[in-house]
C-alpha cells in the first residue's frame, strides 16, 4: 500500500525529555561501551514507518534508546521495492536486519524469521485482534505483530450523494452498482479504483479477494488446494465488471498504486472508492484534498454472504539471525506500546492495531474512521497469505485485468486463474 500522509504533530513532552536525560546520565560511558545496535528495515514515510524514521514520538524514541543502551539504524525504501530487496538479501545470505517490515510475506520468508510472539507481554497480545495474527502465522508459529489495523473500507463523497438524492451509502451490491451509475454525472464518475498492479496487497487480485468473501467464497480448501473456480469466484469478478460498466473512472485500469486512485477521489472527480484507513487524514488536508469535510466512510457493501474485507497485513518481524533478539523484541514492544500506537494514529493517520487505542476517545474524535474499522473487523477479512502469495496474486490479478480490459469473460478468467494457482500450489508441495 502506498500512501500520502500529512504528519501534523510531533510528540514533545517534558517527561520524555527528562527520561532521556536521566537514562543518559545513568548509563554514561559504560552504556556507550555496551550499546547494542539494531537494524530495522521498512518503508519510507509516508507509508507506515516507525518513530525515528517517521516524524512522531521522537522524544519517546530517544528515551527508549537511552534507557535500553541501544542504537537503532534504519534502512528504509519505497514500499514497492521492499519485497524484492528482502528476497535478494535472504537468497544471498546477506540480510543485515534485526527487525523487518512484512506485508503478506511472512509465509514466504518464514525460514528467515524468529517466532517471538509467544514471548510478548500477555496484556499486549490480549489487546490485539485475534484475527490479526492470521497473516503472520505459518505452520502454527506466530512470527510478527500487525501494528496498524488496515482494512479496506468504502469511502464516499457526501456532497455527491446528496446532490444525487442518495440518503445513505450503499449497503449491498445492488446499491453499490446502482449508486455508481447514478453518481456518474457532471463530468465525474461514481467509482474509482487502481487495477494496473496485478499482485500483492492492494493489487487487482486483492480487490477480487474482498468480493470473493462477500460472495461466500474462499481461496483454498482444507487440503490447501484452490477452490474458487465456482460461482463465488465468478460472481466476485462479475461484480467488478458490473461496477466498471456502471461508472468506474476509466483511468482505474491504468492506476498502479492506491495514490493514483486516491488523488482522483480527493480531487472530487469520483464519488466512491474502496481504500485503506490512512485516507481519512489525507482527505482532511486542504493541501492534498478538495473534499475536506465532505468525505464519509462505511463498511464495504454486503454481497450474498455479507460484508467482508482484506487486511493490509503491515507487521513487524524479527530475523532469526539477529544477534540481539531480546533487544529486538523490546523495540517491537515499544513500537506496539499504547503511547506509540496513539501517537502513530494522531500524528500519521495510520490507525493502531491495539483495540484499547482504537477505542480511545481522542483517537476516535481525530479519526472517525476508527469506528468504521472496528465495525468492519466484525466481518471476515482474510487475505489468504501463503509462501507463494506474490506468484498467486500475480496469476489471479493478471486474469482479473484481462476481464476488466474486455479480453475475457469473468468465467473464462476465473477458470484460467484457478488452473494457474493449482499449478503454483502443486509446485509448492
Amino acid at each position: 500500500m502506498q500512501s500520502i500522509i500529512s504528519r501534523r504533530h510531533l510528540l514533545k513532552t517534558t517527561g520524555a525529555a527528562v527520561a532521556a536525560a536521566t537514562a543518559s546520565s545513568l548509563f554514561g560511558r559504560y552504556a556507550q561501551a555496551q550499546d547494542a545496535e539494531l537494524s530495522v528495515f521498512g518503508p519510507l514515510p509516508p507509508d507506515p514507518a516507525p518513530p525515528g524514521a517517521a516524524k512522531f514520538a521522537e522524544a519517546a524514541f530517544e528515551a527508549w534508546k537511552a534507557a535500553n543502551a541501544t542504537s537503532v539504524n534504519y534502512e528504509m525504501l519505497a514500499w514497492p521495492q521492499l519485497h524484492d530487496r528482502m528476497a535478494t538479501a535472504f537468497a544471498s545470505g546477506s540480510a543485515p536486519w534485526d527487525i523487518m517490515y512484512m506485508c503478506a510475506w511472512v509465509p514466504e520468508f518464514e525460514s528467515f524469521l524468529y517466532p517471538f510472539v509467544d514471548d510478548l507481554p500477555a496484556e499486549l497480545i490480549a489487546d490485539l485482534p485475534e484475527s490479526s495474527f492470521k497473516t503472520v502465522t505459518w505452520k502454527g508459529k506466530r512470527y510478527g505483530t500487525v501494528f496498524t489495523l488496515s482494512l479496506l473500507n468504502l469511502f464516499y463523497n457526501k456532497e455527491h450523494l446528496e446532490q444525487a438524492g442518495i440518503k445513505e451509502p450503499p449497503k449491498n451490491w445492488d446499491d453499490f452498482k446502482r449508486f455508481t451509475k447514478e453518481l456518474t454525472r457532471d463530468g465525474r464518475f461514481g467509482y474509482v479504483s487502481n487495477y494496473a498492479e496485478a499482485a500483492g496487497i492492494g493489487g487487482a487480485a486483492s480487490y477480487w479477494m474482498a468480493f470473493l468473501q462477500q460472495a461466500g467464497g474462499t481461496m483454498y480448501g482444507e487440503d490447501g488446494m484452490p477452490v474458487f473456480k465456482g460461482d463465488a469466484g465468478v460472481d466476485a469478478l462479475q461484480m467488478m465488471l458490473d461496477l466498471k460498466a456502471a461508472g468506474t473512472e476509466p483511468g482505474s485500469i491504468s492506476y498502479a498504486g492506491i495514490n493514483d486512485a486516491t488523488n482522483v477521489f480527493s480531487s472530487g472527480r469520483a464519488s466512491m472508492m474502496m481504500n485503506w484507513p490512512f485516507m481519512w487524514a489525507t482527505a482532511q488536508d486542504p493541501k492534498q484534498s478538495n473534499i475536506v469535510g465532505k468525505m464519509g466512510a462505511t463498511i464495504l457493501p454486503a454481497g450474498p454472504a455479507g460484508s467482508a474485507s482484506i487486511d493490509g497485513t503491515d507487521a513487524w518481524t524479527i530475523s532469526n539471525a539477529s544477534q540481539h533478539p531480546d533487544k529486538a523484541r523490546k523495540l517491537v514492544e515499544f513500537f506496539m506500546s499504547k503511547e506509540i500506537q496513539k501517537r502513530q494514529a494522531l500524528d500519521t493517520g495510520w490507525l493502531p492495531s491495539r483495540l484499547s487505542v482504537l477505542g480511545d476517545p481522542e483517537v476516535q474524535a481525530a479519526l472517525p474512521i476508527a469506528k468504521v474499522v472496528l465495525e468492519q473487523a466484525q466481518h471476515p477479512y482474510e487475505s489468504f497469505v501463503t509462501p507463494d502469495f506474490t506468484e498467486v496474486t500475480q496469476a489471479i490479478g493478471t486474469e482479473v485485468q484481462k476481464a476488466l480490459q474486455g479480453q475475457k469473460t469473468a468465467m473464462e478468467a476465473i477458470a484460467e486463474a484457478h488452473d494457474l494457482v493449482t499449478a503454483i500450489v502443486k509446485r509448492r508441495g
